[in-house]
């Protein structure tokens, strides 16, 4: 089990993963250092070839030298961060945690997850994840846009994805190949037509136990698969909207990203570095 809280579509990244992060993360930065930064704090970047029985000056102006330093500076500060971070994932206080983007993050052991302080960092994540998900732009995210973010990483109910029912009854019957006009099916068909032998749930839709179901019925039956998904889903974004107001704010949205079985969780699990300790 993990030792954080993982949001939807997340998971704790495997040793590979952590592997080819880490040297990635290096490659990248060492490239830029020795290829670009230091020859241009050196003078040397960009400078034409010399006879090489001859002495060379070094090149570069003044301006390419500062810039060369400068960035040297910050892509080394960035190489010490990355080794910091792998320490911390060796030492076991902090996860690398693997998004539902295929993209990572490291998440420290023991902060907070109810927190909104989370730090410049968390905070432009969650601006940016909803400025993504608010389709109409009004700063806040309704039950449709939150929801789109809940089953990013699952398949959504059809009733989520198709929420009329005349829409849905012509997309199921098309995608089933039903045939026009009424029709009886019996567990057979039910079998044939949904590529399922799931006796249990054709029983359940047939509510007169004849041993036969409508096409109605049947269609019915799958546009409501999902609804108790879709009750969870609404409960989780009723208790994160505290104001009540039908719409999640960027701070309530924090707390919609922790999972509906997790969200009442004592765990701290924070984004590293929101700098809350244990």
């Amino acid at each position: 089990m993990s030792k954080v809280k993982l949001y939807h579509g997340e998971r704790e990244a495997t040793f590979i993963e952590k592997l080819k992060g880490f040297l990635l993360a290096n490659g990248v930065i060492l490239i830029f250092l020795f290829a670009f930064f230091i020859p241009m704090a050196n003078g040397t970047a960009f400078t034409e070839d010399c006879d090489p029985s001859i002495d060379c000056e070094p090149g570069g102006d003044m301006f390419s030298v500062v810039i060369g330093y400068s960035f040297s500076g910050c892509f080394v500060i960035g190489l010490i961060l990355v080794w910091y971070q792998a320490f911390l994932v060796v030492t076991g206080k902090a996860v690398m945690v693997m998004t539902s983007g295929n993209s990572s993050t490291i998440r420290r052991v023991g902060s907070n997850p109810n927190s909104t302080g989370g730090g410049m960092f968390s905070n432009f994540a969650t601006k940016g994840m909803m400025r993504a998900l608010d389709i109409d732009g009004d700063g806040k995210l309704s039950f449709d846009e939150a929801a789109t973010f809940y089953f990013q990483d699952k398949e959504a109910p059809l009733k989520f994805v198709v929420p009329d029912f005349k829409k849905a009854y012509e997309i199921i019957s098309r995608e089933l190949d039903l045939p026009p006009g009424d029709l009886s099916i019996s567990f057979d068909d039910y079998c044939v037509y949904t590529d399922s032998e799931d006796k249990a749930k054709f029983d359940k839709i047939d509510t007169d136990n004849d041993g036969m179901i409508s096409k109605d019925q049947l269609i019915e039956s799958i546009w409501n698969d999902g609804d108790s998904e879709l009750e969870k889903v609404r409960a989780h974004f009723n208790d994160c909207n505290s104001d009540g107001d039908g719409f999640l704010s960027r701070e309530e949205f924090e707390k919609f990203m922790i999972p509906p079985d997790e969200s009442k969780s004592t765990e701290k699990t924070d984004e590293w570095w929101s700098g809350t300790e244990e």
